[in-house]
């Protein structure tokens, strides 16, 4: 199959805004994908392997700079450039804003809420750890709001950003209205599972081989298991705490060290503590093993 030629119009030219260069980028990826599977394999192998190499650079660059003074002030003010920015979110190199977790951690909740007829807005982000939400729809007033706040809302915002320590609701500016007949409907919240802080199952004991890692989702929540050469338990949440990445994959060595597959963060699966940056560690969740069946209990909000 013949590639098509790039209209005139996407052309590179002049340095236009960000948005342009983004919007030129995403017609060229349209054109890719009237192509045939092996040319689409090529320019995706091409496109990885020069990521790999930009992203290294970078990576030497910034701890280049890093050694300097002001070094890191410098590197802050480079990264507020909306095309700096870009890319090294692009790269992996940086944490999104805490506006974009905070809104990424809303969307991740959505689904659940519209399936009962709410909704949540984000009215104001207060640095350093305010967020002031508004509960929409079926949500405003309902008996059940406060379990969808905690265990649902405030769960996901607080897990995507631990920095945040207060979450305040404001109410509508205008009055809701509730259909005839539904005034005495028993509302239920999506969040509600049947009492809080339940040990839940998870797996066989002998699922789980020593020294192995395995993941498995309880309450939404991916979990990451170890087994230690003697035979003892631990779980964690399936989220480095450098980047929030995937764990399953990385390589845990004889001592019980796992190492982050991403950008190799160590951390002692005994304890959870991060060896690279002791600062951090991750999150762990309550474990026992009744009858052979491995069962987990979350301990915390």
């Amino acid at each position: 199959m013949a590639t098509s030629p790039v209209p005139d119009e996407i052309e590179r030219g002049e340095a236009g805004t960000l948005t342009e260069d983004i919007a030129r980028l995403g017609s060229l990826e349209k054109i890719v994908q009237g192509w045939d599977e092996t040319q689409q394999r090529t320019v995706l192998a091409l496109r990885e392997g020069w990521e790999a190499i930009y992203k290294e650079c970078l990576r030497r660059l910034i701890r280049t700079v890093q050694t300097f003074p002001q070094g890191a002030t410098g590197l802050r003010e480079a990264a507020a450039d909306p095309y700096v920015y870009a890319v090294l979110r692009t790269l992996g190199l940086v944490r999104p804003s805490l506006q974009e977790r905070i809104e990424a951690a809303l969307d991740s909740v959505r689904p659940g809420l519209e399936g009962h007829g709410g909704n949540v807005e984000l009215i104001e982000l207060r640095p350093p750890d305010t967020v002031i939400l508004r509960l929409l729809g079926s949500c405003h007033g309902c008996p059940s709001s406060s379990l969808t706040l905690s265990d649902g809302v405030e769960k996901a915002i607080r897990e995507a950003c631990p920095e945040i320590q207060h979450i305040e609701t404001v109410e509508r500016q205008y009055a809701a209205t509730v259909p005839a007949g539904e005034g005495s409907e028993q509302r239920i919240s999506p969040f509600a599972i049947g009492g809080r802080h339940a040990w839940l199952p998870t797996m066989r004991l002998e699922d789980l081989p020593r020294n192995g890692l395995l993941v498995r989702e309880v309450l939404s929540d991916a979990l990451l298991f170890w087994r230690d050469p003697n035979g003892d338990v631990y779980c964690y949440r399936n989220a480095c705490a450098h980047l929030g990445m995937p764990l399953e994959d990385g390589e845990v060595d004889p001592a019980g060290v796992l190492t982050c597959p991403h950008h190799g963060f160590q951390f002692a699966l005994e304890s959870g503590e991060c060896l690279t940056v002791p600062e951090v560690q991750l999150e762990p969740w309550a474990v026992r093993v009744i009858n052979g069946e491995i069962q987990v209990r979350k301990d915390h909000d």
